[in-house]
């Protein structure tokens, strides 16, 4: 009976899943929002350095700067139903940047918020940066506004269904060192159960 005991024992203990790896907690609250099927990545507004910093919404100073990338016909136009089959075709990119006081003003808006270093937001800020060609010139080209709050830039690479908003987001996040993976990665759900296991494990 002892040696069955036992025996059911390591079975158990071999069942039972690792504790959570630790993740480095840093003095900056970065949100990872979803709205609908879209991610995207909530800056606060101090923490905006380098070249992105003197972009338009960026200079508005607002509280935060609200960062995401998607399908530039579908990104840039009217919801209809013609270019929400945009959204699933493959073809150019577009990064949009907009100025928020609140990001939890929207209730359509989930947020999960994650702490990080500065230096890990200039790493991000980085990867955003080289997500926009210039083609020579000092700052990207607006490619369409709405207002002065929210424009919208050519980025790259091009968007596709197996690279899309949540993908580039979850690219976004890994350059500031956070442990997310686009394995099996589709959408912006997958996106907040990772960003709530990472905001779990940052707990103290």
């Amino acid at each position: 009976m002892r040696r069955l005991v036992l025996a059911l024992g390591l079975i158990l203990s071999s069942c039972t899943a690792p504790p959570p790896v630790a993740v480095p907690r840093g003095p900056i609250a970065l949100a990872v929002a979803q709205r609908g099927w879209h991610t995207e990545i909530g800056v606060p507004e101090t923490a905006l350095t380098g070249p992105l910093a003197t972009l338009g919404p960026a200079r508005l100073h607002r509280h935060y700067l609200l960062i995401g990338y998607g399908a530039r016909y579908y990104f840039t136009g009217h919801h209809s139903a013609g270019t929400a089959v945009a959204a699933l075709l493959p073809g150019p990119a577009a990064i949009n940047l907009s100025a928020f006081d609140d990001l939890a003003a929207d209730p359509a808006r989930k947020i999960i918020w994650l702490h990080v270093s500065q230096s890990d937001i200039d790493h991000m800020l980085a990867f955003i940066w080289q997500s926009l060609p210039r083609a020579g010139a000092a700052t990207p080209p607006v490619i369409a506004s709405f207002n002065n709050a929210s424009m919208f830039y050519a980025a790259q690479p091009d968007y596709n269904m197996f690279y899309n908003c949540n993908n580039w987001a979850v690219d976004a996040l890994r350059a500031a060192g956070l442990p997310f993976s686009n394995t099996g990665l589709h959408y912006a759900s997958d996106v907040q159960a990772q960003a709530g296991r990472i905001a779990a494990a940052q707990e103290p």
